[in-house]
Order: C-alpha cells, then sequence, then structure tokens
C-alpha cells in the first residue's frame, strides 16, 4: 500500500536524473546542478506524497506512507551519486553500494520488526538502512572518484535557477516516460481482474513475474551501456556495433525464454507453483514471447536514451499506453489470461517497433543527438 502511493511520485520527481547524467558525456551540465535539481525535487515529492496520504487512508496507514516515502528520498540521493559513477563507467561501484544498502536495510528492518513488532519503527530502520551507505559509501566513493577523473572534488549542489529551469525541462519527457510505464504494466492485470477475478490475476501475474525477473538483468545492462553509447555517439561504426552486439543480446535472451516455455513449461510452471499453473502452458509461451519483445526494446532504449531521444520515448510510451487500453478492452473481456497476454505481445512489439526506427534514424543520418530541450552555455 506504502509502495503503490508513495513510489510514483517518488520516481517522478527523479526524472531519471541517473541516466541523463550517464548520456551528458559533452559535460553541459554540472555534478552539482543533477545535485541541486535532486534536493529539490525530492522535498516536493514528499510533500506531494503526504497530501495525498491524508485522503482516504488512516493515520497509522498515513505515517507509513510518509515513513516509506523518506527512506525511498535517501534512495534518490545515491541515485545521484550513482549516475555520475555511471557516467564514467565505473558500475562496481554501484553494485557494491546496491548489496550494501540491500544487506543492511534487510537485517535492520527485519531485526527492528521483529523486537518492536511495528511497521514504523521498522520503516525507519530501513530507511537508516538506506541512509547508512550513502553517507558511508555513496559520497566518499563519488568524492574519489570525482579527484581521480577530474582532479578536484566538487559535490555541493549549484543552486542557479535558469540552469535547473533547463535541466529539469531537459529531464521531464523522461520522468514523464517512466510514469507511463509504470502505467502501462498495470493495464494488462487491472482489466483482467475486473473482467475475470482474483483467480486468474493471481495466476497471470505469477507467470509474467519470470519476464519482470528477466527484465531487471536487462535493464542494469542497459542502464551500464548508457556512458559508453554516449561516447560512440560520434563514431558511428562503434555506436552501431555496439546497438547490435545490444538487441543479440535481448534476442538470444528472449528466444531463449520461449525455447524454454514451449520445451519445459508445463514441469516448470508444475515445479515453481503447481499443476494448475501449468494448464495454462500456452499462455505463458505467448508471455515469454512478448518478454522477448521487451527485452529487445528496453535494451534499445540505452541507445536512444544515449542520443538524447527522451522527448521520442515519451511519446513512444504515451502511444503505447493507449494502444494497450485498446488491446486489452478487446481482447481480455473474451479471452481472459490469453487476451491479457496477447495484449502484452503487441504492447512490446509497439515499443520495440518504434524505438527501432528512432536509433536507427539515428543510426542512418549520422546524428546521434536530436535536439530534445533548452540548453544554455555552461558557465
Amino acid at each position: 500500500m506504502a509502495s503503490a502511493v508513495a513510489s510514483p511520485l517518488m520516481l517522478f520527481s527523479n526524472l531519471q536524473l541517473r541516466p541523463v547524467m550517464a548520456s551528458d558525456t559533452d559535460g553541459d551540465y554540472a555534478f552539482g546542478e543533477y545535485f541541486a535539481l535532486r534536493l529539490t525535487m525530492l522535498p516536493l515529492a514528499l510533500i506531494a506524497v503526504s497530501i495525498v496520504a491524508q485522503f482516504g487512508y488512516t493515520d497509522a496507514q498515513m505515517k507509513v506512507i510518509i515513513l516509506f516515502a523518506i527512506a525511498k528520498a535517501f534512495e534518490g540521493v545515491s541515485d545521484i551519486f550513482y549516475g555520475y559513477a555511471q557516467k564514467n563507467e565505473r558500475m562496481e561501484l554501484i553494485a557494491r553500494s546496491l548489496i550494501i544498502k540491500g544487506v543492511a536495510s534487510l537485517v535492520l528492518f527485519g531485526t527492528t520488526f521483529a523486537i518492536s513488532n511495528s511497521l514504523s519503527w521498522a520503516l525507519i530502520a530501513m530507511a537508516a538502512g538506506w541512509a547508512i551507505p550513502l553517507f558511508a559509501f555513496d559520497i566518499p566513493g563519488c568524492r574519489r572518484l570525482m579527484r581521480q577523473i577530474e582532479g578536484r572534488v566538487s559535490l555541493r549542489p549549484k543552486w542557479r535557477i535558469t540552469r535547473l529551469r533547463s535541466l529539469a525541462y531537459l529531464a521531464l519527457p523522461l520522468g514523464l516516460t517512466m510514469l507511463l510505464i509504470q502505467l502501462r504494466n498495470t493495464i494488462p492485470r487491472t482489466i483482467l481482474e475486473s473482467q475475470h477475478g482474483e483467480a486468474q490475476l493471481g495466476i497471470f501475474s505469477a507467470m509474467a513475474y519470470l519476464v519482470i525477473a528477466g527484465n531487471t538483468v536487462v535493464m542494469a545492462l542497459s542502464q551500464s551501456s548508457i556512458a559508453r553509447l554516449s561516447r560512440f555517439r560520434t563514431n558511428s561504426k562503434d555506436f552501431t556495433s555496439l546497438v547490435k552486439r545490444l538487441l543479440l543480446i535481448g534476442f538470444s535472451l528472449g528466444a531463449g525464454g520461449v525455447l524454454v516455455a514451449w520445451l519445459v513449461g508445463q514441469p516448470l510452471l508444475t515445479l515453481i507453483y503447481s499443476e494448475e499453473y501449468a494448464t495454462h502452458h500456452t499462455v505463458f509461451i505467448l508471455i515469454m514471447a512478448a518478454g522477448g519483445l521487451l527485452y529487445m526494446a528496453s535494451l534499445l532504449g540505452a541507445p536512444a536514451t544515449a542520443m538524447k531521444a527522451y522527448r521520442e520515448q515519451m511519446w513512444i510510451q504515451a502511444i503505447n499506453v493507449v494502444w494497450m487500453l485498446f488491446l486489452a478492452r478487446w481482447l481480455i473481456p473474451g479471452q481472459g489470461m490469453m487476451g491479457a497476454a496477447w495484449t502484452m505481445v503487441g504492447g512490446s512489439a509497439w515499443v520495440l517497433l518504434a524505438y527501432g526506427v528512432v536509433v536507427w534514424r539515428g543510426c542512418s543520418s549520422g546524428e546521434s543527438e536530436p535536439e530534445s530541450g533548452e540548453k544554455e552555455p555552461r558557465p
């Protein structure tokens, strides 16, 4: 409940500044400007969460929602330091931080809840588990990396209103894109539940979770390639070569998933879940096919971001929401889970096609940086 209320607002407030920073290989904006914008947006998001939590929730629920949002705010600050590491292709710093953060938050949350039996105190402990790595690892690590890369350290936020407005205008489409992706993911499930009940939703969501797990790996690969693609954007040959390799990885993962679902899907579903799930073997194959298309589309998001095609991504996802809503309304009432699976296939196919066109046009024209917002000369 707390995640459902707070996460969309906190996600939007991030404005996807991490990939924007990673693709800013020309140094159009300083680290301090990204940091200042993040520190500006997070309090606004916390205020918005607090206002939303006032309506339709008890005092106890409101407290849990706000505490969860505060914990997410610490995560949002760490994300800016991850952006600097990602820009300089030091992904091991991010990996170490995430491991430390995951272990610390799990131990503190679990221990506190076991002792106090209070979700509020457990969330405070979880926030501490996210804050401790921020101050003990992320900030010192970024300081050392900046000294190595730039020969000086300047982590202080830079509060220049015109620059922050320009950066926010540049990044806003990516923030909206992430909200649209969140909305897209809920469409088949929401309509399936309303038309066929929670039982079918539970089976469908469990099978679709395997795609989500695979997409976590794909997104990590996509994120890690943005900085290198940004450096290659003036070298069409290297840029195209890396894009092809990413597509090959996505295709291989997707084809492998479909092959596994086709050959051993029934015993696999029985092993992981139960025999009831295995009766929906055909739906599982379609879900894995949708996942394969989604993997390739997600990997094409990296070159699209490196090309600074931020607005294009927003419009692709906006059209996809409308397209998937149409498919879901048309297919799910009569076909149930099969209709929901076809809705996923249709949505993923559109995103793959549209991203492919954007990236192909950038590669073929030799322009890897379409205009996507205001740009002021850096002082």
